[in-house]
C-alpha cells in the first residue's frame, strides 16, 4: 500500500455500540474522518469544495418526497452542503444556488424538483406554512430547509437530518443522523460511498 493513499478501518466497541472509524489520508494534506454510529455519520470536510462534495454524493442519494433538515450557525456551510446536494439532484448549475432569507424558498429542476428553504427569519412554523410549504414538503420533490430547528412543526414524520460544525476557517464537521427508517438505506449508502471516493 502506498503511503499517500492507505486506508485503515478501526472497529472499537463502545458502550456496546460498535462504531466503525475510516482514517483517510488522500492526498497527504488532508486528514478526512468518517465516523459511524447506528443511524448517524460524522464526516470531517477541510475544505468549501469537499463539503459541496459530500452534498453531491447524498443527492444523488435522495427520491421523491425526502425531506433534509439543515442545521448549524451561520457561516457554517448550509448553502455550500445545499449546492452539492442539488447538484447531485442534477440541478447543472450550483451558482443559481443562494440562500432564499428573504424569498423564503427557491425552487431548482433537477431530475426531480427542490424546494430550498431558509427559515432564518421566521418566527413560528405558521409563517413557513402560509407560503404553502406542507405542498411542496410533502409533495413529489425534495426539500431542504435550512434552520429547520426553528420550524420542528413543519418537519415530516421522518427525515435526514445534517449539522454543520465550524471548527476551524475551511475544517467543518459534518452531521448526519437517519430521522426515520426511510433515511436509514441513505445513510448506509453514504457510508460505502464516501469511503470509496478517497
Amino acid at each position: 500500500m502506498g503511503t499517500r493513499h492507505t486506508r485503515a478501518l478501526a472497529l472499537m466497541a463502545q458502550q456496546h455500540e460498535v462504531v466503525h472509524v475510516i482514517y483517510l489520508s488522500i492526498p497527504k494534506e488532508r486528514d478526512s474522518r468518517l465516523v459511524v454510529r447506528e443511524k448517524k455519520i460524522t464526516f470531517k470536510s477541510v475544505s468549501s469544495e469537499e463539503t459541496v462534495k459530500f452534498g453531491e454524493r447524498l443527492g444523488r442519494l435522495l427520491a421523491p418526497g425526502h425531506v433534509i433538515a439543515l442545521l448549524g450557525e451561520l457561516g457554517a456551510g448550509k448553502t455550500t452542503m445545499v449546492k452539492g446536494i442539488v447538484q447531485g439532484l442534477g440541478v447543472t448549475d450550483r451558482r443559481t444556488v443562494k440562500s432564499p432569507t428573504f424569498a423564503l424558498v427557491h425552487r431548482y429542476e433537477g431530475r426531480i424538483p427542490v424546494y430550498h428553504f431558509d427559515a432564518y427569519r421566521l418566527e413560528n412554523a405558521q409563517e413557513m406554512l402560509d407560503i404553502g410549504s406542507d405542498e411542496m414538503i410533502y409533495g413529489k420533490g425534495v426539500s431542504i430547509i435550512e434552520w429547520a430547528d426553528r420550524v420542528p412543526g413543519c418537519l415530516p414524520e421522518e427525515y435526514l437530518m445534517i449539522t454543520l460544525t465550524s471548527i476551524s476557517k475551511n475544517e467543518r464537521c459534518i452531521e448526519v443522523q437517519s430521522c426515520g427508517k426511510c433515511y436509514d438505506d441513505v445513510i448506509k449508502t453514504l457510508v460505502m460511498v464516501n469511503t470509496e471516493c478517497f
